[in-house]
């Protein structure tokens, strides 16, 4: 019985971790035919987002199609928090900016569009970049509830040119 009460005593610790740290994979299809980018582009983008609760680090796997490069939004381009980005929709007229993907080495050119690849992204630095209110914790209960929208902005379409849900999967 001794010896049981360590082993009971890791177990309770364990358990009683505020955060029951884990990896949570989220899903997003990017297109300019559904809200809240209706562009009427026919680029498309497929998006995996892990996100490390532990360390609050989140990375991307963005493939899109239709769009290069060089029809990113020069202008987001040029600062840093980059072309592509996460805004949470809480309503109509209430959205934020709320985690930029900045553009440099981790974006490289495909034979039909770009690539995206950012592994163990800093939520806390990233968010800083666009002096968001929104922490790490709603940032992922948004995700979870379906109010993250990954956006990919052009020259064509400042605002926007495909966007889709980051979805649970």
């Amino acid at each position: 019985m001794v010896r049981l009460f360590p082993i009971a005593a890791i177990a309770a610790i364990a358990i009683a971790s505020p955060v029951f740290a884990k990896m949570l994979t989220f899903r997003a299809t990017l297109t300019g035919t559904a809200a809240p980018t209706i562009t009427g582009s026919p680029a498309r983008g497929t998006a995996t987002i892990k996100v490390d609760t532990r360390s609050k680090r989140v990375s991307v796997d963005l493939d899109v199609t239709g769009v290069t490069l060089d029809q990113l939004a020069d202008a987001l381009v040029a600062k840093p928090i980059g072309p592509v980005h996460f805004h949470e929709y809480r309503g109509p007229d209430d959205v934020e900016l709320v985690l930029p993907l900045p553009y440099g080495s981790d974006y490289r050119a495909t034979e039909n569009g770009f690539h995206v690849t950012m592994r163990d992204y800093d939520y806390d630095a990233g968010a800083k970049l666009v002096n968001t209110g929104t922490t790490f914790e709603e940032f992922v209960n948004g995700l979870r509830g379906g109010r993250i929208v990954l956006n990919v902005h052009t020259d064509k379409f400042p605002d926007g040119e495909i966007s889709g849900k980051a979805m649970p999967r």
